[in-house]
């Protein structure tokens, strides 16, 4: 897949308010930061699948230093991992909970269900 074909990819996905991954045909391997080649066997037989919802793999929260409260999380998408950070519910925080995607001002978030 060529690169200009692979970001209008990820844009219309983006768009539809999802989370592109890239995974490789060849050996199945996910990954989410675009790519023209597979980082684990090399391959170009690549192809993009948009994800609306993941598992939290991990998080943190940042009291100090911003002017509010922030939490970001790293989410699972079936073996690919995407940092951002999280709008929901504080108490429904916790490793493993299912989250969604969500869009707001223009910018990707994970929210609880």
């Amino acid at each position: 897949m060529e690169l200009n074909e692979l970001l209008k990819e990820y844009d219309k996905i983006y768009e539809s308010g999802q989370i592109p991954i890239t995974q490789c045909r060849a050996c199945g391997y996910k990954f989410h930061m675009p790519r023209t080649k597979c980082p684990k066997c090399g391959s170009a037989n690549l192809t993009v699948i948009g994800y609306g919802e993941g598992t939290i793999y991990s998080y943190t929260i940042i009291e100090r230093g911003l002017p509010a409260r922030t939490i970001v999380v790293i989410v699972d998408f079936d073996g690919a991992k995407v940092k951002a950070n999280y709008v929901g519910e504080l108490n429904a925080l916790r490793i493993g909970a299912r989250v969604r995607v969500v869009r707001k001002d223009g910018n990707i978030y994970f929210t609880n269900y």
